[in-house]
């Protein structure tokens, strides 16, 4: 049971952290981002070599050192959109009163180049996993390319919660492209979901007899369920962003649920 309250421990502290960070360097001054995101993808680099060795090692280390580094993977992706060095090609705001199918294909416009590297990583993850032991790098990247498109297709069909005063200055026409609405048909799906992801790993966790398993089913599970949380933070006020009010000191109103994770 201590090593089930330790990889707890580990992925909510690595949840939260990572997405302090990231919108800690995503409001610095613009000026500085180029920099920011040098030594970013000088560090994105060092964590593939590294994770060349680490998926070869199953073990309690090698588990929780294959999380940590696809969560540095996938802030390094995340600054890349943020700071608007890879986005898409459309960055105009969304037509007033578009459908949703509209909304849908000119957003995916504006983060087609993102979209492209998300693939690419995950598709590097699963060669360098392939008939290796430790697959907890790929099954964190691909919960987290999961649980981030659902909230796109969410916040494009319309959400309750979005608080666009967190998202950067230059990203500025993306809030045109997310309709304020107290309901989406989408939303009890994914909620579903999630829930059912989060509960089968979870369950796993603690039926597992191997502590390497359990370990590895902990961090993918507790992602997962912070993930389905997230989704519910976007209908339901919670205050959620006082968890990060120290990473956006600069930001007015921080009051609700957007994060750098599930921007469109």
């Amino acid at each position: 049971m201590s090593e089930f309250a330790l990889a707890l421990l580990v992925a909510l502290t690595g949840w939260w952290f990572s997405t302090g960070v990231i919108l800690w360097l995503v409001h610095r001054p613009q000026a500085q981002h180029r920099v920011i995101f040098s030594i970013s993808t000088v560090l994105m680099l060092l964590a593939f070599w590294m994770m060349g060795g680490i998926v070869s090692q199953w073990s309690p280390r090698g588990v929780v050192m294959a999380f940590c580094l696809a969560l540095s993977l996938w802030g390094w992706l995340e600054m890349g959109y943020l700071m608007g060095f890879i986005t898409g090609a459309h960055k105009d705001e969304c037509p007033v009163g578009a459908s949703a199918g509209t909304r849908i294909k000119l957003g995916l416009g504006t983060c087609l180049w993102h979209e492209l590297t998300l693939l690419a990583m995950v598709l590097t993850l699963a060669v360098m996993s392939w008939n290796q032991p430790n697959q907890v790098a790929l099954w964190t990247f691909t919960v987290l390319w999961l649980m981030r498109w659902s909230s796109k297709l969410n916040l494009v069909l319309g959400v309750r919660n979005y608080n666009q005063s967190w998202l950067p200055s230059h990203l500025a026409y993306l809030d045109s492209y997310i309709p304020k609405r107290p309901f989406n048909l989408l939303f009890p799906v994914s909620l579903g979901f999630g829930m059912l992801v989060s509960y089968l790993l979870i369950n796993g966790a603690m039926q597992a007899s191997d502590l390497n398993v359990m370990i590895a089913f902990t961090l993918v599970g507790v992602l997962a369920a912070l993930g389905t949380l997230e989704h519910i933070f976007l209908m339901v006020p919670m205050g959620d962003a006082a968890l990060w009010i120290w990473a956006a000191p600069d930001v007015p109103g921080a009051q609700a649920s957007a994060k750098p994770g599930p921007q469109p």
